[in-house]
């Protein structure tokens, strides 16, 4: 697949590259937003431990041993057929847990003294894998869902830094990551009494009603995803190109 590069008049952001997402940007009221590092690790459960979820041990593992997203920053400096390659490597011989922290992304929201206030954890989508187990799916095979389908894991602003655009900030430089990886999909899902469907979509993604699920077959699987009575499934489908 060519590499892909913004045309003149393009409203598509310019590539980004590993040293960027290593060093960051400038975010909302003086931040920065940067790729979560070991020290980070501790702050970051604390973080995501508010809003219900946790880093996967093993990604926390990833980011601790600075393996984590080690396909997405090669993908990044290459092309997209990089990081198939990449991946492919990190999958054949290795344990499903390390093939999927290689394309799982953390981002950290750090203040003026680089400390995180904000997180977000981007991982493989390991229900969806699971449900192409059950259908008869070979491991390789279904942990390859890997590179097209990004799961928000979970996502946390301290509360003394809320109302000031750092979860959609978080969320948009994800994005930005995956789709230029050629991405089909993030999804998500957030407990009905959190109420935070006008923020996903005012995000850019689609909340589904409590309890509705959706179907996978725009990229011709035989299932769908589940949500309980009580949950709302969010999702952002890549526009056709």
């Amino acid at each position: 697949m060519a590499k892909r590069t913004a045309k003149k008049g393009s409203s598509r952001p310019v590539r980004l590259s590993a040293d960027r997402l290593r060093k960051g940007w400038p975010g909302p009221a003086g931040t920065r937003v940067r790729l979560a590092t070991a020290a980070d690790t501790d702050t970051v459960d604390a973080l995501l431990d508010t809003a219900g979820a946790r880093l996967i041990p093993a990604l926390r593992s990833s980011i601790e041993q600075g393996t984590a997203g080690a396909a997405l920053l090669d993908g990044l400096d290459g092309t997209t057929k990089t990081f198939f390659e990449d991946f492919a490597r990190r999958t054949i011989g290795h344990s499903m847990a390390d093939s999927m922290a290689s394309v799982s992304l953390t981002l950290v929201a750090v203040d003026e003294r680089d400390r995180p206030i904000g997180a977000l954890s981007v991982t493989a989508p390991g229900t969806i894998i699971e449900r192409a187990l059950e259908h008869g799916y070979s491991n390789v095979q279904a942990v390859t869902l890997s590179v097209a389908i990004g799961k928000v894991h979970g996502l946390a602003v301290a509360e003394q830094a809320r109302g000031q655009g750092l979860a959609s900030f978080l969320l948009k430089r994800a994005w930005q990551v995956y789709d230029q990886l050629d991405y089909f999909l993030l999804y998500g899902s957030f407990e009905t009494e959190r109420d935070l469907g006008a923020f996903y979509k005012g995000c850019g993604y689609t909340v589904h009603a409590p309890g509705e699920g959706f179907l996978l077959d725009r990229i011709d699987l035989p299932f769908g995803i589940h949500a309980g009575p009580d949950q709302c499934v969010f999702t952002r489908w890549r526009p056709p190109r």
